[in-house]
């Protein structure tokens, strides 16, 4: 029965959008960028869907309809019409993607992709890896949307590409370049104020971009506080026509309190949180080649604070550095044939200490790695090969593997499978942690099969409609888990995920349209049990509408099933209900400078929790002005 509500409430919501207006450019304009150098790249939103460009699931950059691969492309029209603040909200309704925040903003929040586990996730930010070395986990909660212009969400395993962590899916974000610039200042229920920036200029050869927001506010449940500060600068420099170098800087400063713990009140315990990145990126273009190079450094400091622990543990710090280097170089001599090779360095380091002691000191690890790609297009035939070499001094080296086929099939028709390997390293925590750590632990390994079609009809009543349906199986082995005999980790754990996802995309005139609704069997073949926080189905609709010229209205639900969890008291298996979630955002561009807005988040009000035992937030007004400068 709940699956026959959800269905017909799925319907209505897209029927409503095939009455709508198409949204319209916001007055500040810019363009996304690669991911190694900041170069500029087509834009999501071209007028043939055909010349979308994406980079991420590919060494060189292709056009989106002819890549054996499952790709989501989020634009800047939909970040804007949307109104959303993070990354998370704007990829939990990418099909096969969940994202489990554990309350209100600002608390602890993970993303799957397939069924793979959340530190089998891998997240780039303008090329460079977000992963925290400690045990490989992302707090999605701190990082922003700001001066975001696009999003790839690639699903499938990309270790061929990328190395460790790309078990279940990429997700890249760009910021990008801005043509003067726009102050946002908005504000709402529970005390919350922020104001955000985005602003650029050139000077000749030069280009200077700095993005960045401050943000203050409270929750429903006391002690439930998130502040957060963030800058990003770019620096361009051209000296010479198809020759790039740059220097990129980001630095994030957030402040949590968590109000609950094991299911009750936590009135002072809180995190603070301070992540910076600094990118030198390179790119040289001649003739029929490109290089691309990237030296990046990313720090994450953490600091937990809990006076009131009824066990002791009132404090934990931690320090955590990765240091890589990438090179790239790739041939197109026609739009035929493709070639790309390289090879990347990282070391990554950690310190934490607790209450306790000292948990690690300076642990580290390096690894060195060479890939290649190739790229081959015959009439309505494409085939990509990759391999990738993973050297680490730790635990030893890996090969991932993965290949492609696409085939058209005519009147808008086409098909494509594809096989690939990845693999997650043990991370230093879990490599040296006290007690738990195993130095003799081996790669976490996948092996994925997928077979898609998407059916794209232009003469459609409404414009330009895009019919997608991929299947995808994801077998693991060697997982990383905890041995209650040894008390130690252990390569033991087993794991497979498949399903299907369909979605629908529909760009018209007067219409903005997607929808999807994704089938996922995850389970842990250890002990035949369904894995937690995965929900069989899930499904989601945004629309976007302008009833005049000047105004944005975007409707976005969001639908997830009945799924396994633990329960915050006992620790023991769960059920967490479904819950369906609707967010509503408009816009009034009143001049070409000012633009009034408004959202409601959560708009029906209702009582859920992604994690269970953390409740969600509730019913949230929030309303702004935008001022362009």
């Amino acid at each position: 029965m709940r699956h026959a509500i959800f269905l017909a409430a799925f319907v209505l919501t897209g029927a409503l959008g095939g009455v709508a207006p198409m949204l319209g450019q916001d007055s500040v304009q810019s363009t996304p960028s690669s991911p190694a150098t900041g170069t500029p790249i087509a834009d999501s939103r071209a007028t043939d869907y055909e010349e979308s460009i994406v980079v991420t699931a590919s060494a060189l950059a292709r056009e989106a309809n002819k890549l054996p691969a499952s790709v989501t492309v989020l634009d800047s029209e939909e970040i804007l019409a949307r109104q959303a603040v993070s990354v998370a909200d704007l990829i939990a309704t990418v099909p096969g993607v969940g994202v489990v925040a554990s309350g209100p903003p600002g608390q602890v929040t993970s993303t799957f992709v397939r069924g793979a586990e959340s530190d089998q996730v891998l997240l780039l930010w303008n090329g460079v890896e977000l992963n925290n070395p400690y045990f490989g986990s992302i707090n999605w909660a701190f990082l922003p949307a700001d001066g975001v212009e696009r999003i790839e969400v690639v699903r499938g395993p990309f270790s061929s590409l990328y190395g460790g962590n790309a078990v279940g899916g990429v997700v890249q974000v760009f910021t990008g370049d801005h043509d003067g610039g726009q102050l946002r200042l908005e504000g709402g229920s529970n005390g919350y104020t922020r104001a955000g920036l985005a602003a650029g200029h050139s000077f000749g050869n030069w280009r200077f971009d700095v993005t960045g927001h401050s943000r203050r506010g409270d929750s429903e449940l006391e002690n439930g506080f998130f502040d957060s500060d963030e800058l990003v600068a770019n620096l361009a420099w051209t000296p010479a026509d198809g020759v790039e170098v740059g220097i990129l800087a980001r630095a994030n400063k957030s402040t949590s309190g968590i109000p609950l713990s094991g299911g009750q009140p936590a009135l002072e315990r809180m995190i603070d949180w301070s992540e910076s990145q600094i990118v030198i990126p390179v790119r040289i273009e001649k003739g029929n080649w490109k290089i691309d190079g990237q030296l990046s450094q990313v720090d994450f400091e953490s600091a937990f604070r809990d006076p009131q622990d009824p066990f002791g543990f009132t404090r934990s710090d931690t320090d955590s550095q990765a240091r890589r280097a990438r090179t790239q170089a790739s041939w197109q001599p026609n739009s035929r044939f493709g070639l790309a090779f390289g090879g990347e360095t990282e070391r990554l380091e950690v310190t934490d200490s607790s209450t306790f002691g000292s948990n690690l000191d300076a642990a580290d690890q390096r690894t060195w790695a060479l890939f290649s790609e190739l790229s081959f297009n015959a009439g309505p035939l494409t085939l990509d090969i990759g391999a990738r070499r993973d050297d680490n001094n730790l635990f030893g080296a890996e090969t991932s593997l993965r290949a492609g086929l696409g085939v058209r099939l005519g009147d808008g028709w086409r098909l494509w499978t594809n096989y690939g390997e990845a693999f997650r390293p043990p991370t230093l925590g879990e490599l040296f942690f006290p007690f738990s750590g195993n130095p003799n632990l081996r790669p976490e390994r996948a092996e994925s099969f997928e077979l898609g079609t998407q059916w794209r009809w232009r003469q459609a009543p409404g414009g330009d409609w895009r019919l997608s349906v991929v299947g995808f199986q994801n077998r693991q082995q060697d997982l990383i888990d905890f041995d209650f005999v040894t008390f130690t980790n252990i390569n033991v754990g087993r794991a497979r995920s498949r399903g299907v996802e369909a979605s629908l995309d529909v760009d018209g005139p007067r219409l903005d349209l997607r929808a999807n609704i994704t089938y996922l069997d995850a389970e842990d073949r250890t002990t035949g049990l369904a894995l937690l926080r995965r929900a069989e189905w899930s499904a989601n609709v945004v629309v976007s509408l302008t009833p005049h010229d000047d105004w944005k209205v975007t409707l976005t639900s969001r639908f997830v099933d009945d799924r396994p969890d633990v329960d915050p008291v006992t620790f023991g298996r769960a059920e967490n209900p479904s819950y369906l979630r609707f967010d509503l955002a408009a816009r009034w561009q009143v001049s070409r400078r000012f633009a009034p807005y408004a959202r409601v988040e959560n708009l029906a009000d209702e009582e859920y929790a992604e994690a269970l035992g953390f409740p969600a937030q509730g019913r949230t007004w929030i309303g702004g002005i935008a001022v362009a400068f």
